[in-house]
Parts: C-alpha cells; structure tokens; sequence
C-alpha cells in the first residue's frame, strides 16, 4: 500500500464529514486502517519519486504508525499518527474471506446515480493528492479488488464488477475506496437509484405511507422506488454465490446505508421532509434486519449556498444527524462547497468524487465511533476479582501486623517484603513499606 503526500492540496475546507455540529478539517485525522507494506512517496514527473521534508515527515508518521502496531493501538488510532489524514493506493492484495461481507446500500435519484464525466475528474486525481489514489502510477484508473459494486436503475442491473470509474461517476467511487481502506473484509455496494425521484412519493418508506393512508398498490404508487430497489438489494444478498465473484459461503453483515436526493423535493418544509427521512432511515433498517447500521445522508448543495427553494430540504438533511434517535449513528455531510453548477453540478466528476470521499469518512467515523461503543466495559467478574484480591493483601497485612505484636519479626518481615515489593502502589503495599522500615529500623 503506498501513500503519497500533500493530499489536502486544494480541499475545500468548508466540507462537513459529519453532523452540523462538526466541522471536519484537514488539519483532523482520518480513521481506517494501516496496512503493511506502505511507502511514503511523492509523485513527480512521470512518475519519478521527489524526496522533499513532505516525504520525510510522511515516513516518520509511518514509521510512527507501524510502532503502534506492534504495541496493539487500534487501527483508527494507528492511522490518526498520520496528520496529513492520507489514504494511501490500493495494495492489491485479496480481501480476507473467511470474515462476512461488508454490505453498504446506497439510494437516492439522479445525483445518486451519477452524473460526472471521467473526463472532468482526471485533473483532480492528477493534480490534488489527495485523490491521488484514483488513478495508478502509470495514469490509469485503479481498479479495487477488494470492492465490488453493483447498481441498478429501475429494474434494470446496469453496472456489476469490481470498483473502478466508470463511464459516470456517482458517490459510490469515493465511498468505496475509503471503505476499501477501512476493512480488510470483502466490500460490496448495492446500488438502486434513480432520476427524477422523490421522497414524498417515489422513496416513500412504509411507515411513511402508513402514516398518509398511501397504502394503495399498483402502477406508480407511493413508494415504488423504495420497494423496488429494496426487492433487488434483498435478491442480491439472497444469492451471493451468483453475485459476488470469489465469495466462499462467509456470510454477510449489513453494515451501513448511503442517501444522496433532494432536488424533486424542492419547496419541501424542512419539518415534513425531515420527518419522512427518519422514517426512510428506520423503515431501511429494519428492511435490511441492521438497526444499529450507521446511516450517512448527503445534502443538495445546487448552485453552492445559494439554495433557493431546497432550503428546507438541506435544513432536514443537516438537522437530521442532531434527531435524539440518530445522534451517533447518522451523519450528515454538508457538499454546498464542493462544487456547486446547478443540479447535476455541472457534470464535474471532481464534485462527485468529493462528495463521494467526505460520504466514506463520515461512514467510516460512525463505524470507529460505534465500535468503542461496543468495546467491553469494566465486567462484574473483574470488579469481583479486585474485591477480593483487596480482602487477600488486607488479610495478610494483618497478619504480619500480628506477627510482628508476637515478636516473629522474621515471618512479619517475610510477608511485608512481599507486599511492598509486588503491591507498591495499593494502600496495603505502602503501608507494609513504612512496617517494614520501621521494623528493620532502615
């Protein structure tokens, strides 16, 4: 795995990773994983190697990272010894099968399909390192083997292979590198989404219908678009073997979830749409059986701060990380800087691939962030095992204690030694210290 420097070299500083709340800069660290085999390295002229402070300073925060390693520092912390937050180049070498599938759903319309033209985003991953990444050291783009992705558009399967830039470019080329980085396991994107689709009809959630007594079925009804590309993720997951190339029977975990749509909602108030996309994120939840999966919601940034008539709707999506079930398990990622250029933002492939990477960190804090949650606390069982290892030394001050009133100093001084050599820092150790001086008159 190599990396390479200067990644934050235009970055729009103004990108949110995560909920309103928090601001994400270049200056914080990127959580994921350290890999071996890395290289720290500039790009140069045709690919010659420059050495500069910037390659000296990267090879003392690997050579930091991997002295972590060996002490057993979590994977994110490892990476966090790293203050240019790089992610490095693929390393090609095989994912690890004999742990589940990550699996990540991704959904939304038009923006979420993927609108950027390949053409646009080369000066991007030529030129900022930071999405150096993309492209391979002899120009081409990189080609992960450790993702695979597949999308749907209607009922149509569109695109199925490993990860790499297609002919269009939508978020899932961001997400899916980082996500890469982050697990050693099999990744694997489902995509179903769609143009011109909104959440108040097309991606009704079933709550949501419930709710609005849209309960009727048949021809375009409310929620069509959720139904159908739900039915296609399940029918993947239900025949892995037949979908995803190299899988050996390991399973799979629904790890997570991906929403990028708001432009056929304009004029939507921020209360209703919010409303319905908590409901869209507790109905795919439960669709899927992942009710802790983390949820990462992307905002409509058309035409950069100027918003116009989505206001509500970007309101809803920012507000939606601060709802009191969601705090720590959505993200929100505010994108009104990463481009701007009307609806399809100008078919910028550079604007898609940011969203797409600020999408995969906000993801990828919310996987650390509930993964110390899930880290054992203190158990009974070693609250018990101090208790009584409290009672042991106290019991055996206390004989020394007697045997010293008895005039066996030898046996008082034998157990007094023990203690304050094996226990100096517990008030039965320092005690037996001050005993033992005084006893040896030292």
């Amino acid at each position: 795995m190599r990396y390479r420097q200067n990644p934050w070299i235009g970055h729009d500083r103004a990108a949110r990773f995560l909920s309103p709340s928090v601001k994400v800069t270049p200056e914080q660290p990127l959580p994921g994983q350290v890999r071996e085999g890395m290289a720290s390295r500039v790009k140069g002229t045709k690919g010659n190697n420059v050495m500069n402070r910037d390659n000296l300073l990267g090879v003392f925060c690997l050579l930091a990272a991997a002295a972590m390693f060996v002490s057993g520092v979590s994977a994110a912390e490892r990476l966090n010894a790293d203050p240019k937050q790089q992610l490095p180049d693929s390393d090609n070498k095989p994912p690890d099968t004999t742990k589940p599938v990550k699996v990540f759903f991704l959904s939304g319309q038009s923006n979420m399909c993927g609108m950027g033209k390949p053409e646009s985003l080369k000066p991007l991953a030529m030129g900022d390192e930071k999405f150096a990444y993309l492209v391979d050291d002899n120009g081409n783009w990189t080609v992960r083997n450790d993702v695979y992705y597949i999308y749907y558009v209607m009922d149509k399967r569109v695109k199925a292979g490993p990860l790499t830039v297609f002919n269009s470019i939508g978020p899932e080329l961001g997400i899916g590198h980082v996500l890469g980085h982050w697990y050693d396991e099999v990744v694997l994107l489902i995509k179903g989404a769609c143009g011109n689709r909104s959440l108040g009809w097309d991606f009704m959630p079933p709550t949501s219908r419930k709710r609005l007594g849209q309960t009727k079925t048949g021809g375009w009804y409310a929620g069509t678009s959720y139904d159908r590309y739900v039915k296609h993720a399940k029918n993947v997951l239900a025949n892995l073997k037949d979908n995803l190339p190299g899988y050996r029977g390991q399973g799979y975990e629904m790890a997570g979830f991906f929403w990028w749509q708001g432009h056929k909602d304009k004029g939507m108030a921020k209360e209703k749409y919010g409303r319905l996309l908590a409901e869209l994120i507790q109905d795919l939840r439960a669709d899927f059986k992942a009710p802790d999966a983390p949820f990462v919601v992307a905002t409509v940034g058309f035409n950069g701060r100027n918003l116009g008539g989505w206001q509500g709707v970007f309101d809803a999506q920012m507000a939606i990380s601060q709802h009191p079930k969601f705090v720590g398990n959505v993200a929100s990622v505010d994108i009104r800087d990463m481009g701007g250029g009307g609806y399809h933002y100008g078919n910028n492939g550079a604007t898609y691939a940011k969203v797409g990477d600020a999408m995969g960190r906000a993801m990828a804090y919310l996987l650390r962030n509930q993964a110390k949650a899930a880290a054992p606390a203190a158990r009974p069982a070693d609250d018990k095992k101090a208790k009584i290892l409290e009672q042991n030394l106290t019991r055996r001050l206390t004989l020394a204690k007697n045997y010293l009133k008895s005039g066996s100093k030898t046996n008082a001084r034998r157990i007094l030694s023990d203690l304050a050599k094996k226990w100096p820092d517990t008030p039965q150790g320092k005690e037996a210290a001050q005993l033992l001086e005084a006893a040896t008159g030292k």
